[in-house]
């Protein structure tokens, strides 16, 4: 059977840039990644660790990779007057992952959409015994210890097409609603002492616009005060 693909795409993206980032993901690129094959795209912007943006798309396998449409995106993609001139040659990271067999939990789907406010990501170095081993704790009670409203276990799959990644093999993705509670999450000793936490990211939704209408007013005011 086919693994959806989970693809996130990390810029450094220089506060400054951001309204025009913002404008310019919405109104254009997000209908091309759309007309590409992607079935879900969603931007987060970083309010700890991580680079500064983070984008997250869904496709339903590895030949969206490999279809025409994809080819065409990738041919104009550099081309189009209104890309950013700030996202040549800035800091990135493109990595493809696909889900454990046992996630996302709740039972869903792995091609279910996401429709989060908030995104938190640990990311750690492991093999398949450690991902099935983390799967178990998920299922048993770590889920619902957690707190947030679904869990993605993820692996690394192959490099996709438009770049490398220096990623850790495995990653844990919590969708939220709201803003997560700060300080450590409560995860198993033998889980922490594998999860790199330079390599973390907690981030709200700039692309849709989030559910709730407080939080998209405070990322308006957020993407404002950057251009001002």
């Amino acid at each position: 059977m086919a693994e959806s693909i989970f693809y996130v795409v990390e810029v450094a993206l220089p506060e400054h840039e951001l309204p025009e980032f913002a404008a310019w993901y919405a109104a254009v690129h997000a209908p091309h990644l759309f007309q590409a094959g992607f079935t879900n795209c969603t931007s987060y912007l970083a309010v700890s660790g991580g680079l500064s943006v983070v984008d997250i798309y869904q496709a339903p396998d590895w030949s969206m990779f490999e279809a025409p449409a994809f080819a065409r995106y990738r041919g104009l993609v550099f081309e189009e007057p209104y890309r950013p001139a700030a996202l040549a040659g800035i800091a990135n990271m493109r990595t493809v992952y696909h889900h454990h067999a046992a996630t996302p939990l709740p039972p869903l789907d792995p091609a279910a959409s996401m429709d989060a406010d908030w995104v938190r990501i640990w990311r750690l170095p492991g093999d398949t015994a450690l991902e099935d081993r983390i799967a178990a704790w998920l299922a048993e009670d770590g889920a619902a210890a957690l707190g947030a409203t679904r869990v993605r276990l993820l692996h690394r799959g192959p490099d996709a097409p438009t770049g490398a990644s220096a990623r850790p093999s495995l990653a844990l993705v919590t969708e939220w609603a709201a803003r997560p509670p700060a300080g450590e999450a409560p995860l198993p000793e033998w889980m922490r002492e594998h999860v790199d936490p330079a390599q973390g990211f907690t981030g709200c939704r700039l692309y849709p616009w989030a559910n709730d209408p407080a939080l998209q007013a405070e990322v308006a005011r957020r993407v404002a005060a950057a251009g001002a």
